[in-house]
């Protein structure tokens, strides 16, 4: 072979070993938080959501629906790398979102 296909090869390898061996860029997060509310007396409709996140990766949030049944359901949650999605639901009984 000739010599600079030799250098060729070894300047491929090298940059291979280099990228091989970088350490992975640790992911970054952006801070937020969004809500929103929908009341609708007419058609008998209420539901919420808000939601944060940090710049950890961790996310909390709640969100409820008002269920046909007069109950308020709500799902408190958390969602970090370490336990994923962990939900905590609450069940108020003759709730009336509507009327606050």
């Amino acid at each position: 072979m000739s010599t600079k296909v030799l250098v060729c090869l070894g300047v491929v390898l090298c940059v291979l070993v280099i990228q091989l061996n970088a350490a992975p860029q640790a992911e970054k997060y952006e801070a937020y938080e969004y809500k929103y509310e929908v009341k609708d007396a007419e058609k008998q409709l209420f539901f919420d959501k808000n939601e944060a996140g940090d710049t950890a990766g961790k996310v909390t949030g709640r969100y409820s629906v008002w269920l046909p049944d007069g109950r308020l359901m709500t799902i408190k949650y958390v969602v970090d790398k370490e336990g994923g999605f962990q939900p905590e639901v609450d069940f108020q009984d003759n709730a009336n979102p509507l009327s606050g």
